[in-house]
């Protein structure tokens, strides 16, 4: 009910707006732009980068409103964004490169590397949020995969991520963790050399400042939570940077193409009585079908502070990468569910490219 009378407008938009001569390839990029501020807008966002990549190329970015309101800084695709659960997709690819490089094997109990764990269950169950043997989005149990990236690539998980992600595949704008710019952070700013620390830490004095949506869509001033980087949530990218990650995916870096298509493939995991357990997942990624169109998505959610979304549709090679500086793209969509169709963003971005 909420959305029903702007995408009555978005399918009417789409049916009227001119087309100019030449421009019919633009097209659902300049309806996508008349529609997304608004919706920005009506939702209470403070700030949003966004862009859409079609074939390892840049077709469409803009940033909206503001990195930070109070000095008027406006956001753009070079802000950084802390985007929290994100950071499982990177995860996913340091276990796909352990995978490649190492022959590591999933199928290995994760009690082998992390004896603590809750749960008597494979590593692929744990990177398909099937821990309990059963679908649950569970970012705790996500974050034990610190310690298997750590134990295949004989790093420091930040470090991996810098070397093997950050570094290797050009995100220049791009930190692993917020703490490194925080007194709280001491232990962590020693994994690198001095200038490293000095050049995230310039970064970091960029990130786009958290807000919390109240009442009417208005928004005030909040905090980041004190967090340092693990495999479920910590990192700070633009959506420039992202842009580039997903490029690098596509084009066969860092991992091999079947890595890459089991990833990005439905999840197969079985209970203790080897029954097959349904899941929205990959490994490390959410997996779905609308339309007729398969979406491979991951969000990130940090109550009251920011937001994450990239949609991928892989036949079309088009994605979809948004930030924000608030909860505004997760608030309220139950991503947790498995089902990104829920979001008006998506809704409308289906509406044009499908």
């Amino acid at each position: 009910m909420k959305y029903r009378l702007f995408f009555a407008a978005v399918a009417l938009g789409v049916a009227i707006l001119p087309v100019q001569k030449g421009s019919a390839q633009n097209f659902p990029y300049q309806v996508f732009e008349r529609y997304l501020e608004p919706l920005a807008q009506q939702i209470g966002m403070p700030g949003l980068s966004a862009l859409i990549v079609r074939n390892n190329r840049v077709e469409w970015s803009r940033g909206y409103g503001f990195a930070d309101v109070e000095n008027r800084t406006p956001a753009d695709i070079d802000t950084p964004y802390a985007i929290g659960g994100v950071t499982q997709a990177v995860t996913a690819v340091l276990i796909g490169v352990c995978a490649d490089r190492f022959r590591f094997d999933i199928e290995q109990k994760i009690r082998l590397f992390v004896p603590s764990f809750p749960h008597d269950v494979t590593i692929r169950h744990v990177l398909a949020h099937a821990s309990e043997s059963r679908y649950r989005y569970d970012p705790a149990a996500y974050a034990a995969l610190t310690t298997i990236v750590e134990q295949c690539i004989q790093m420091p998980y930040r470090v991996a991520t810098a070397v093997e992600v950050l570094n290797r595949l050009r995100m220049g704008s791009s930190v692993p963790g917020l703490d490194l710019a925080r007194p709280e952070g001491e232990a962590a700013r020693q994994l690198f050399d001095p200038d490293v620390v000095v050049r995230y830490q310039s970064l970091l004095r960029r990130v786009a400042v958290p807000y919390r949506i109240g009442r009417n869509n208005s928004h005030t001033r909040s905090e980041y939570p004190s967090y340092g980087l693990d495999a479920a949530g910590g990192l700070v990218a633009t959506a420039r940077d992202l842009y580039e990650f997903e490029s690098a995916l596509d084009r066969g870096e860092p991992l091999s193409r079947s890595t890459l298509n089991q990833m990005w493939s439905q999840a197969i995991v079985f209970d203790g009585g080897n029954n097959r357990i349904s899941t929205p997942t990959g490994l490390g990624w959410f997996v779905q079908t609308a339309s007729g169109e398969p979406l491979v998505w991951t969000f990130g959610h940090i109550p009251d502070a920011s937001s994450a979304l990239i949609l991928k549709m892989p036949r079309k090679n088009l994605t979809l990468i948004m930030l924000s500086n608030s909860g505004g793209l997760a608030n309220g969509f139950n991503f947790e569910q498995g089902d990104v169709t829920t979001s008006p963003f998506v809704k409308v971005f289906l509406r044009l490219f499908v």
